[in-house]
């Protein structure tokens, strides 16, 4: 390379720096009041933080609808999801994309939080509120351990993974220890008043009487779905 052309490339590049540094010195000098306000505050409708790889590590957007703010591992894939709008909540995702966890507001009141299992399942429910409960699942849609507060009566409730018998434990007065089974009658009982096991052969009244002793009306009604 000549002398001359040595020259003329620093000049170009003199000059190709001077030039990004009038752009740069402009950009913050009138561009900036349209991004930066008076308070200090930055508006903007989407704000991406991408990392080494290009990938897209945080994500801020806002509208009327819905705000949301996501936290992406290596590959871009959301691991972490916190939105606001009508329905505020946080959701936590697996590496396969499945719901793993989530803490949401419920309309009666209090918050609700969810568990799954690897593959997306529900394995927890937690629940607040004027009800409170938490229900635990083993690959089942239906809860295989439920305990709360229903209409004001604690309880617990065991059922099987396969099968409806189960065990239902109530706080209501007299406390009791109900085995169900699979037809949903209660066949044996205990409570402080003893041992009661059902009989078929014996007539109705002396049952009836023998019922009344061990369940309240609150425990019927939820054994029998009423509210």
């Amino acid at each position: 390379m000549r002398v001359k052309q040595i020259i003329r490339f620093n000049r170009i590049f003199f000059v190709a720096n001077l030039v990004l540094f009038i752009a740069i010195i402009s950009f913050f000098a009138f561009g900036s009041p349209y991004l930066i306000q008076s308070g200090g505050n930055i508006e903007a409708n989407r704000i991406v933080l991408k990392g080494e790889s290009g990938a897209a590590n945080i994500i801020l957007q806002g509208d009327d609808g819905n705000t949301l703010m996501a936290f992406n591992d290596a590959q871009g894939n959301i691991r972490l999801q916190l939105q606001g709008g009508v329905f505020p909540a946080m959701i936590m995702k697996s590496e396969e994309g499945e719901v793993v966890g989530t803490f949401f507001p419920l309309k009666e009141g209090g918050a609700a939080v969810g568990l799954g299992d690897r593959e997306g399942n529900m394995a927890t429910f937690i629940r607040g509120g004027s009800s409170p409960m938490m229900n635990f699942y083993h690959e089942s849609s239906q809860p295989n351990i439920a305990m709360g507060i229903n209409n004001g009566l604690p309880h617990f409730v065991m059922v099987p993974k396969e099968g409806q018998e189960g065990v239902l434990i109530h706080g209501s007065a007299p406390t009791s220890l109900l085995f169900i089974d699979e037809n949903g009658g209660i066949p044996v009982s205990l409570s402080r008043y003893g041992l009661h096991q059902s009989i078929d052969s014996k007539g109705e009244e002396e049952e009836k009487s023998s019922s009344e002793k061990i369940f309240s009306s609150d425990i019927q009604n939820l054994l029998n779905g009423k509210k």
